[in-house]
Order: structure tokens, then C-alpha cells, then sequence
């Protein structure tokens, strides 16, 4: 991690240098000589971020190194924040309060600060390299990586439990006949048990029945390309061994290309880490005129899928309950022993921490076998986190992260436990708090901050370190940390300081979630996570204002409520508001017991790219709010209960890429709110036509999804043709709610125009539905309630070809509804709600050919479902899926 936030201040200070040039003067030099000794010293931290879990020495001097480069951004974008306000201050009028208190700016004062800083990076080198730490290549630390593991878990995978259904599963897939290799992929989180289960398929009876050779080779970290190639063909034509013993490299990719086409082979590759990996082996495997199989397994989907795009996929399931209590009894009691209701309670219980990780399991079982059963409940995080193997191989998928992803999979830890959180938030999070880089990416085809933080979050999943759920168009929806995961996630963001996670507590103490109090070293805390469980007003205030004092370094600060305990007034978050003027990231979510207004001292976080008010309580907005001109994310969507009162200063926060307006809200100076400057906006949720203007929209270049608050009346749907007067070329998806009594053809054709993909909700009775060419061509999502059509509309709607989900409630009063071939063809979801007359329903052969999830509820008249199309269980589930759609 020293390694991460290093590169990182070598990045930002690069950029500065460049994007802020105009208020470097007179410490430019400094600040480049710093960027210098800053590359210097960060090729030594990939050998010290190895020794430090071995070296305490070495421990301490990566953590000042972590803390100087944090240090190091720190001043030079509070110097350029200072310079930038006095000298702008004419034009930038809303800084006058800030500058107020940064009169005497001097040059020599950072550059006082950075020669220090330089020094200090200076003495460590030396030490350093004294202490024997060199610069290592990414070879060697792989190297010694995988030499640490074989050493240390060669038992471990072996046993086996619960997997029949995915070993049938493997082998129907193996035994496929065809002439074209289709590789088939075994991957997921280290600990899931690939390898054991690759070995069960690989010794089925029925494949060494069907196969004529068998091969296995363990690529790991550290390969070398000749002896994989021997090991296999040794196993594959064993009768020659001396022969290939003597060939030379060519020679064994020919033997093993010709070998696999001659004869009908499986060929394991098992734990292969990178795509080089694969790049070298390549040329062994034919693709074509080959009846010959290769299995593979992998931590990282991203290498199956380059390996083969159209491969088989599969990615074991972590283990039931049962599953998990008949591995733990293997490990716990190698021969047989009575168990007692005490100890299958205390088993059960310590089981549910493990999650059904196989890997887990093992070390809980083998813990277990040699400690009383109370004790080990007693100590199980020490023993299953501090020393327990399991999570020295669940660090490795950590380690093996780029440094570029280990800040952002370690800022995960900040959320609670076995939550589904929205991808869009942590994404958001990472783009302000600079974990986002876009500079190894194509810029001149568009790549945008949130699409590379997307492919951030994907490559963690695709390590299985992550678990993410998508939208029906395969965007990513939520994720969500396993148990486990997060425990490394929380003890290496403890160890590495990047985040801090405390339970402020009823009683005098806030404790950390992963130690017992709150230490001395907490003024250099960078992000703070807080679980509020007080629910006494006073004694929250008290630990608020002990927490501004001493966090003034912070810059990620969130605040969870899950009991509704935080009480009183915003007033009450002064303390930290007017001490961290660091702050880059402020989350206020569900705060549901708050009152009054966010206070003025909000405007002092003028460095603040992201404020999240979301769920939460709030009567009005401060005046002040036009300070924060670095905002970038604006999240104001408070309970629906509240009316906001929003000052008229959003149009100067000109970087704002995200901002999420109130259901509910009034303009303090009764104009509209002006949002025409904010040429940057990406999304625009529950724009207002009574509080907007319209037109503001279309000076929003950038926009790619647009939500319109949910309206009363037919009329307006009068905003889709003022909104195709635009030029929202980067426009990806808008979504429409209306309400009315009803609805005739004429004022729903007004649509036909509308060109750009968009979700549609109608409420209130349809005389009619327009025919398709009538209704919006790149409608993806449509929901109809109390529509009551008297005419089949399925029809209709079936030619909508870009329609993905479609839920109807109430809306239909006929007694049959036919789907004809050909219609419906990217449909997905199919939600049929409250259709009270409905008795027959026909799908023709060709329709629906995406269908994956079907709701039926209330629709008691109905005989039967078409042939074909199955019934998925839960209406409930499918409407949930479609909240955010219809809100």
C-alpha cells in the first residue's frame, strides 16, 4: 500500500504540474525535485512492502513513507488552493471567507515544507538501502510469492465436499463432441477449492473412459515454459519419456500441438495468474481440428475469458450448511467422535463467520481439532485472522493486485457487513478521491473516469474478491464484500492506515471495529468510517467534537446509522465541518432523526469533490454551498418526506459530473434553479420542470442519463419533444414517470419522436396504446399500471425491439393474450401483476428468446403457462429488481 500511495502522490503531483502550473511559480523546482526522489524511492517499496510483514523496521519506515506522500499532495494542493483564492478573489468572490484566514501566503513556507519532506525521503532511501532493500523486478516478487504459498499450504484443497452437482456439470461439458476446442474454465477466489474440484473431473470414470491421454501442469506465479510443456507430454506419451526429455522448445510445442490432434487428450493447466502466462503457452494448443480438451482454473475470470472468449465458464459456489458442517467434521475429527449439542452449537456458530469458503472451513476444522471448541470461539478472530492461514491466502489475491486497485479494494472495508451496496457509490468515491487514472487509457475514444472505475470494480470482481450484481443491461448494479474478504479488506486497511473504522459507543469509549480504542496516531487517519450507536444527544456531540479535533488530516469521512441513533441538529457536525479542510469525500446518508438545516460551516470544505445527503433528513441548504467549487458528486436526494429549501448557487460548482436533486424542493430566491453552467454533468436525477428550466438541459453536453421527477398530468409529456431539440449526443438513458387519470392515443404518440434509449412509467387508464412506430424506438424498460387496455397489447409491444423489461399491473382487462413469433426479442424481465380477467396465455415458438425471469402474480384465472417459458418463483424478488425503475 506505501507502494500505492506513493505512485499515486507521483501522479498527482505530475498532474499539478501541469494542470496548476500558473499557481506553482516560485516552488515549481521544489515540487519537481520532490515528484523525483518520490520515483526513486517507490521501485524500493515493492522489496519493503514484501519484508515489512516479517520486519517490524521495515513496517515502520513504509508507514512514514505513506504518510510523507500523503503529506506531500497535502501541501501542494493546500498551496495552490491558497495562491489560486487570493489571486482569483475578485472573480471567485465565494472564496473571501477561506481566504480570510490564508493571508500571508509566502513561497518560502511550502517550499520550507517540501525541502523537509525531501530530506526526510532522503534519510529513509539511505536507511533503506543500508538495511539491504533494493529495487526488485515484478518476476522476483512473484517468484517468492509463489514459493511462499507452495510452502506453506501444500495440504490444503484436498478435502471434499458438496461439489457432485458441479463435477456433473464439468464433465457433460468435457465430453462434448465437436472439432473445436472449447476451453473450459474453473475460476473464482483463492480458498474455493478449483484445483480439487479440476481433480475430481479430471479422474472421472466416465472422462478416463472417453479420453486417450491425460496431462496436468500447475503454471502458478513463476513458471517456465519448457518444463510445463515436458511435465505434460511426459503424461500424454509416457512411453517416451527419454525422448522428451532431449527435446528442445520448438520441439515440445510441435510434439504437444501434434499430439492433441492425433489423439483425443485433457489437458489441465491449473492455476494460471496472468495472460503472459498464457500468451507463452499458446502455441501447444490447437483450437481447430482437435477433439482433445483443455481445463483450466484461475483466480481472475478476465484471463478464462481471454484465453477463450467463448469458452465454458464456471465458478464453484461457496458451500451450504450442510456442506460446510460435513467438511469441518473431516478436518475437526480425523477419527470418529461423539459431538455434543454443545459443540454442534459453537460448530454452527463459528461456520457462519466462515461462509461457506471451503478453504475456510478447513483451517477453522483444523483449529478445531487441536484447541477445545470453547476456546476457539472464545479467540476466534485472533487465531482465524492474526495467524490463521486462511488469511495468508486470501492476502495473496490482495498482494497480486496492480497498485492502482489495492487502494480501492481496501476503501471497500469502509462499508458495513453483508451489505448491498450501489455500484455507483463506490465508484463515485473513488473518482474524488483519486484512485481513478485515466492516463493508461485510449482518451481519444471518450473513456471517461466512471467507465474506468467500472473496469476497476469488475477486475476485482472477476478476481473474486468482489461479488457484483448487475442491471438486465449488464451494467453493475451492486456489490458486495464476502465475510472473509472483508476481513482482510478491514485488517489491511487497518495495517496500511488507509481507513479507520470506529463504533462510537454508548458508553465514554470509541472503539475501532478491528482493535480496542482509538490510538495516538489517529491525527494522521486519512478516512474515517463511523458506526454511530449512541442515542444520547450530549454524549454524541462530545465524541463529534473530539473526532474534528484530532482527525485533521482526513479526507473520506462516512457515517453510518443503522439504528437511527444520531439525533438533534446538523448544527451539531460543526466540529468536523470547520477542522478537516482536507475533506474530499462527506457521506450523511439515512441521518433519519436529524432536523433543521445543513449548517454554513459546510462551505469551508472547499476541497470537497463528493457530499452524499441521501436518506437522510434536511429541511434547507446553506448559502454557502456555492463554496464548494471543486464538487464533483452531489447527492440531495433526502427522504421524500422533506420539502429542501436549495439556494440558487449549484450553477458555479462547474466540475459537478453527478448530481441527484431533491423529490421535493423549493428555490430560496423563487427563481428556477439555475444548472446552466454545469457543462460537465454526466447524470441529472429528478430534474424538475416547475423548479428547472428546460432548456438548461440542453446546455448539458455531457449528459448521459437524464431522470425526470416523477409528474402528475398528461401533459407533461409535453417535456420529450423539447428535449429532442438537443443535441444530447452522449445521452445513454432517460427515464420518464407519469401519472394521470388517464391517457388517450393521440397525447402518448406525442413519444415518437424521442430517440434516445429511455425507461417509461405510465399510471392511469389507456384508452388506447399507439401503434409501435408511435412510441419511443429505443424504449428499453416499460411499466404500465392501471392502464386497463382493452385490446391485447402485446402485439404492439412486441415490436418494440429494444425492450428489456416490461411489467404490467392492472393494465390489461382481456381474457387472452398472444406473443407472436418473432416479438419480443431482447425482452429479459416479465413482470404480469393484478390481471384479473386473464385465462390464456400463448407464446409462439420464436418469441421471448431472452426471457430469464418471469413474475406472475394475481392472475387467478389463468390455466396455464405457455409451453416453453418456465415460471420463476417470487413476483416480490422481480419488483425489486425494477425499484429503482419505477421511483
Amino acid at each position: 500500500m506505501a507502494e500505492s500511495a506513493v505512485s499515486f502522490a507521483v501522479e498527482t503531483l505530475g498532474k499539478l504540474l501541469i494542470d496548476e502550473a500558473r499557481f506553482l511559480s516560485g516552488v515549481e523546482g521544489s515540487v519537481k525535485d520532490l515528484e523525483k526522489e518520490l520515483k526513486l524511492i517507490r521501485g524500493m517499496l515493492k522489496d519493503a512492502d514484501e519484508r515489512r510483514e516479517q520486519d517490524k523496521i521495515v513496517g515502520v519506515w513504509v508507514a512514514e513513507l505513506r504518510d510523507i506522500a500523503c503529506d506531500a499532495e497535502d501541501a501542494i494542493e493546500r498551496y495552490i488552493f491558497r495562491v489560486a483564492a487570493k489571486k482569483e478573489q475578485n472573480i471567485i468572490n465565494m472564496f473571501a471567507c477561506y481566504v480570510a484566514n490564508c493571508t500571508c501566503v509566502k513561497v518560502h513556507e511550502v517550499a520550507t515544507e517540501i525541502e523537509l519532506l525531501k530530506s526526510t525521503i532522503s534519510n529513509l532511501t539511505s536507511r533503506m538501502k543500508g538495511h539491504g532493500i533494493q529495487s526488485v523486478n515484478e518476476g522476483e516478487r512473484q517468484r517468492i510469492r509463489a514459493l511462499n504459498l507452495k510452502q506453506n499450504y501444500p495440504h490444503f484443497e484436498e478435502d471434499f465436499v458438496g461439489r457432485e452437482d458441479s463435477i456433473e456439470k464439468l464433465v457433460k461439458e468435457l465430453l462434448k463432441d465437436g472439432k473445436r476446442q472449447r476451453v473450459i474454465s474453473i475460476w473464482g477466489m483463492g480458498g474455493l477449492g478449483k484445483t480439487t474440484l479440476a481433480k475430481k473431473v479430471f479422474t472421472n470414470d466416465e472422462v478416463q473412459e472417453t479420453f486417450d491421454g491425460f496431462g496436468w501442469a500447475c503454471v502458478s506465479q513463476v513458471y517456465h515454459v519448457k518444463d510445463i510443456l515436458m511435465g505434460i507430454l511426459v503424461k500424454l506419451i509416457p512411453d517416451q519419456i527419454e525422448r522428451v526429455m532431449k527435446m528442445i522448445e520448438r520441439e515440445l510445442f510441435e510434439t504437444l500441438y501434434k499430439i492433441q490432434q492425433e489423439k483425443r487428450c485433457v489437458v489441465v493447466l491449473d492455476d494460471i495468474w496472468t495472460k503472459e502466462a498464457w500468451d507463452s503457452l499458446r502455441a501447444a494448443f490447437p483450437f481447430e481440428n482437435t477433439r482433445s480438451r483443455l481445463l483450466i482454473t484461475t483466480r481472475n475470470r478476465e484471463i478464462a475469458e481471454y484465453i477463450d472468449p467463448q469458452g465454458f465458464f464456471h465458478e464453484p459456489q461457496c458451500l451450504s450448511e450442510q456442506g460446510s458442517w460435513e467438511l469441518l467434521v473431516r478436518r475437526a475429527f480425523p477419527e470418529r467422535k461423539v459431538i455434543t449439542k454443545n459443540m454442534k452449537s459453537l460448530g454452527d456458530e463459528l461456520l457462519g463467520k466462515c461462509g461457506g469458503l471451503p478453504l475456510a472451513v478447513i483451517v477453522l476444522g483444523g483449529l478445531l481439532a487441536v484447541n477445545e471448541w470453547e476456546t476457539v470461539h472464545r479467540n476466534f478472530s485472533l487465531h482465524f485472522n492474526d495467524r490463521g492461514d486462511v488469511s495468508k491466502v486470501l492476502a495473496l489475491s490482495y498482494y497480486d493486485l496492480p497498485w492502482h486497485l489495492k487502494p480501492c479494494f481496501l476503501y471497500l472495508g469502509s462499508f458495513p457487513t453483508d451489505e448491498e451496496i450501489p455500484a455507483t457509490k463506490i465508484l463515485h468515491m473513488w473518482i474524488a478521491e483519486g484512485f481513478v487514472l485515466l492516463d493508461a487509457y485510449d482518451t481519444e475514444n471518450e473513456v471517461i473516469a466512471e467507465d474506468v472505475a467500472e473496469h476497476y470494480l469488475m477486475e476485482l470482481a472477476k478476481r473474486g474478491m468482489v461479488q457484483v450484481g448487475f442491471t438486465s443491461s449488464g451494467k453493475i448494479k451492486t456489490w458486495r464484500l464476502h465475510d472473509l474478504m472483508r476481513d482482510l479488506c478491514v485488517s489491511k486497511a487497518r495495517q496500511d492506515s488507509l481507513v479507520r473504522i470506529l463504533n462510537i459507543q454508548q458508553d465514554s469509549e470509541m472503539e475501532d471495529s478491528s482493535s480496542n480504542a482509538i490510538k495516538d496516531d489517529t491525527c494522521k487517519t486519512r478516512r474515517l468510517s463511523l458506526n454511530m450507536l449512541v442515542r444520547d444527544k450530549e454524549n454524541l456531540i462530545a465524541r463529534v467534537k473530539q473526532i474534528g479535533r484530532t482527525m485533521l488530516h482526513l479526507r473520506t469521512l462516512m457515517f453510518f446509522d443503522s439504528q437511527g441513533s444520531v439525533k438533534g441538529m446538523w448544527g451539531q457536525f460543526n466540529p468536523i465541518m470547520m477542522n478537516c479542510e482536507f475533506l474530499r469525500v462527506l457521506k450523511l446518508e439515512y441521518l433519519s432523526s436529524m432536523r433543521g438545516n445543513l449548517p454554513e460551516s459546510v462551505g469551508d470544505l472547499v476541497l470537497l469533490k463528493y457530499l452524499s445527503l441521501a436518506g437522510s433528513v434536511c429541511e434547507g441548504l446553506p448559502q454557502s454551498m456555492g463554496n464548494l467549487v471543486c464538487m464533483e458528486f452531489l447527492d440531495l436526494h433526502v427522504r421524500e418526506s422533506c420539502e429542501v429549501t436549495v439556494p440558487n448557487v449549484l450553477r458555479k460548482m462547474r466540475r459537478l459530473r453527478h448530481l441527484h436533486l431533491p423529490i421535493n424542493f423549493s428555490v430560496d430566491d423563487l427563481k428556477k434553479l439555475r444548472l446552466d453552467t454545469l457543462k460537465n454533468l454526466r447524470t441529472l436525477i429528478n430534474f424538475s420542470q416547475k423548479n428547472c428550466d428546460v432548456n438548461d438541459i440542453g446546455k448539458q453536453i455531457n449528459l448521459q442519463k437524464l431522470t425526470i421527477r416523477p409528474q402528475y398530468g398528461s401533459d407533461k409529456l409535453e417535456i420529450v419533444p423539447q428535449l429532442v431539440k438537443f443535441n444530447l449526443r452522449h445521452l445513454r438513458t432517460s427515464s420518464f414517470r407519469i401519472s394521470s387519470p388517464s391517457f388517450t392515443e393521440g397525447e402518448l404518440s406525442i413519444m415518437k419522436c424521442y430517440c434516445h434509449p429511455c425507461k417509461l412509467s405510465l399510471s392511469g387508464e389507456i384508452e388506447k396504446l399507439p401503434e409501435h412506430n408511435n412510441l419511443p424506438q429505443k424504449l428499453t424498460k416499460l411499466v404500465l399500471i392501471y392502464s386497463q387496455l382493452e385490446e391485447d397489447p402485446m402485439p404492439i409491444l412486441g415490436k418494440l425491439h429494444h425492450l428489456v423489461v416490461l411489467l404490467l399491473e392492472d393494465a390489461f382487462v382481456g381474457k387472452e393474450m398472444i406473443c407472436s413469433t418473432g416479438s419480443f426479442l431482447k425482452l429479459k424481465h416479465l413482470v404480469l401483476h393484478d390481471l384479473k380477467n386473464l385465462e390464456e396465455w400463448r407464446v409462439a415458438v420464436g418469441a421471448m428468446p431472452r426471457l430469464s425471469r418471469l413474475g406472475i402474480s394475481k392472475c387467478f384465472k389463468l390455466k396455464a403457462l405457455p409451453e416453453g417459458v418456465h415460471k420463476y418463483d417470487g413476483f416480490e424478488d422481480i419488483a425489486d429488481d425494477l425499484l429503482p425503475f419505477l421511483l
